[in-house]
């Protein structure tokens, strides 16, 4: 074989195998992947540490209140934004049945919640304190009632499809996540935080809060980028040159 045909040879093998690789390394479904994983492993581990502490207290207000709290408006709000659009579930489970899943961990997580709430409220009118006054306390109300708002569109979009419905529904569950952590990492600098854990740990605990809701949010954002850019029309593609079936893949 003359040097020329080896040359040849040579650069088709690299396109061929380079360029593929290449491709996938910068895919933004690999993104998706390890947001995706990382969210999941941050959830677990951060609600494992705190149901480990909660579930032995005898201080039943505020050990039941974080405990209820973090079950449901942190561990399974954040898991039904996830499993909705899982790049690993979706090849087990049919989407009825994630879209199932989905409402399942809103609605369990809405009810851990209101009972983490009432916890609390009940306790606070006992010894005539203020609730809701702090900004643990705004953020997690707030947070709460957006996750309601969420849960219950999720149930018109069951009767009926509507774009605009859908928007809102996701919309309110990502702003209610949010809020809901900004309560988590608040909570920590409260009296119970700092009677149960030394300074380093919740530091730890503040650390990994912030990772899991920047995990949680852009990976629900880059999905929410992707269904909107698949909804736009195909000719505003092609003004701008750029290929569809790329896109749209």
């Amino acid at each position: 074989m003359s040097q020329g045909e080896n040359a040849t040879t040579a650069k088709l093998v690299f396109y061929e195998f380079a360029w593929p690789l290449l491709v996938a390394v910068f895919e933004v479904n690999l993104y998706r992947i390890i947001l995706e994983l990382l969210a999941h492993i941050l959830l677990i581990v951060i609600t494992v540490v705190m149901v480990k502490k909660t579930s032995g207290l005898d201080d039943h207000s505020s050990g039941q209140h974080a405990l209820y709290a973090i079950l449901g408006l942190f561990l399974c709000v954040g898991e039904s934004l996830l499993v909705c659009h899982s790049w690993w579930l979706g090849d087990f489970i049919s989407e009825n049945r994630l879209n199932l899943l989905h409402m399942v961990l809103g609605m369990v997580g809405l009810w851990l919640g209101l009972v983490g709430i009432f916890a609390k409220s009940i306790f606070k009118s006992k010894i005539h304190e203020p609730h809701f006054n702090s900004k643990h306390g705004l953020c997690g109300l707030l947070g709460f009632l957006l996750i309601a708002g969420a849960v219950a569109s999720g149930f018109a979009l069951v009767c009926f499809t509507h774009l605009a419905l859908h928007v809102i529904h996701r919309l309110m569950g990502l702003c209610g996540f949010v809020l809901l952590s900004c309560s988590q990492w608040f909570a920590l600098n409260l009296g119970f935080a700092r009677r149960e854990w030394s300074s380093w740990k919740i530091k730890r605990l503040r650390i990994s809060t912030l990772a899991a809701t920047i995990s949680v949010v852009s990976y629900e954002f880059l999905c929410l980028c992707r269904d909107i850019v698949h909804l736009l029309p195909n000719s505003w593609f092609k003004a701008i040159g750029l290929k569809i079936d790329h896109l749209h893949n």
